[in-house]
């Protein structure tokens, strides 16, 4: 049977691949690049010079309204798509989800070398759950590999990056694995290329995969949806520029923080105290305990630079920081830095980018 990694693909509301996603698609391929002169999973699991595929998992309801989400993962990378489909996984539960994941293994037969999740909160569920379904080990966060004598050592940061552990999974179990956003040379955002065209991708296969619980799984109800939150704009995970706002910016602070966001086409962030205080909401919250972002440029205003906020920010491609205390500690991760108050310093920026443009 021929060697895959499996990708789990996270949908929108109104069912399209999310841009994140997309980057995990990415993600998936340098691995398996990786995985084709190493031995994975301990002396039995040589993947060395043979071809690896990437099969992207969809779950829901019905398997027609996911067609479009299909093609866009051949497009972005997947060789091919298997749609798990089911009346239990109209909404998301990491209960339902994971008895599907491991039912398709069992009655397919199909052992993948790993299976991969983003960092998105749904997949943080689902990932753990279906390692403890499965009796398989799993890694949060990994930031990369390297070849070892023995298979894989897969890389993750502790403790706000301050110390690299470095883990190797046991013969036998397919790991199971969550990665970070832009990590594994992927491209958070518009960045991430298209690999196939339409045509191409309209020829790959997608295969269904009737999920039936077999077993009782007890899970939360949900009795009603009072209402669906949307994000305020370019959502954050997919932007190639964040401007990002902390406790320095105050209410007032923020408006220009959207103004200037706006102007460069680029998504609005926050602090975790910016949140706290209903100066953003937590769908814009950068860091440990939010999102970790990759933009190409990060301009953050007001921001100390607390542990917990830089491991959210830290593989940005250029970060800018404005504040006006010059020992601030994000000065320390940034390309560029301006000590001054942004209530002067964002009117004057926005002021040139207006002119420039005429």
């Amino acid at each position: 049977m021929k060697k895959e990694i499996w990708v789990y693909l996270e949908t929108s509301p109104d069912d399209r691949l999310y841009a994140g996603t997309k980057d995990l698609l990415a993600q998936a391929g340098a691995i398996a690049q990786l995985l084709r002169g190493a031995v994975l999973n301990g002396k039995g699991g040589s993947a060395a010079g043979e071809d690896i595929g990437l099969r992207g998992i969809l779950t829901g309801a019905e398997a027609g309204r996911l067609e479009d989400a299909a093609l866009e993962a051949v497009l972005y990378g997947a060789r091919e798509v298997t749609v798990i489909e089911g009346k239990e996984l109209e909404t998301f539960s990491p209960e339902c989800c994971s008895d599907a994941f491991a039912q398709l293994l069992k009655k397919t037969r199909r052992k993948p070398e790993l299976i991969l999740f983003g960092r998105s909160p749904d997949a943080m569920d689902l990932a753990p759950a279906l390692a403890a379904r499965l009796d398989a080990g799993m890694l949060s966060d990994c930031v990369g590999a390297v070849p070892g004598p023995e298979g894989i050592l897969w890389e993750r940061h502790a403790f706000g990056g301050s110390a690299v552990s470095f883990v190797r999974f046991r013969e036998g179990k397919t790991p199971i694995i969550s990665v970070r956003p832009g990590s594994f040379g992927g491209k958070a955002g518009a960045g991430v290329p298209c690999l196939r065209t339409p045509a191409e991708a309209a020829a790959v296969p997608v295969t269904r995969f009737g999920y039936q619980p077999d077993r009782v799984i007890a899970r939360p109800s949900l009795i009603r949806v009072l209402e669906s939150a949307r994000e305020q704009g370019t959502d954050i995970g997919s932007a190639d520029v964040i401007v990002a706002g902390g406790n320095g910016a105050g209410p007032e602070g923020f408006a220009l923080i959207r103004e200037l966001a706006g102007l460069l086409h680029g998504a609005v962030g926050a602090s975790r105290i910016a949140v706290d205080k209903g100066w953003a909401p937590h769908s814009q919250l950068i860091g440990q305990s939010g999102k970790t972002v990759a933009p190409r440029l990060y301009i953050n205003c007001g921001i100390s630079g607390s542990v917990q906020h830089i491991v959210g920010m830290r593989d940005a491609a250029c970060v800018v920081s404005v504040n006006t205390d010059p020992r601030a500690l994000i000065f320390n991760v940034s390309d560029y830095g301006i000590v001054g108050d942004l209530h002067r310093v964002l009117p004057e920026l926005i002021r040139e980018i207006r002119s420039s443009r005429g």
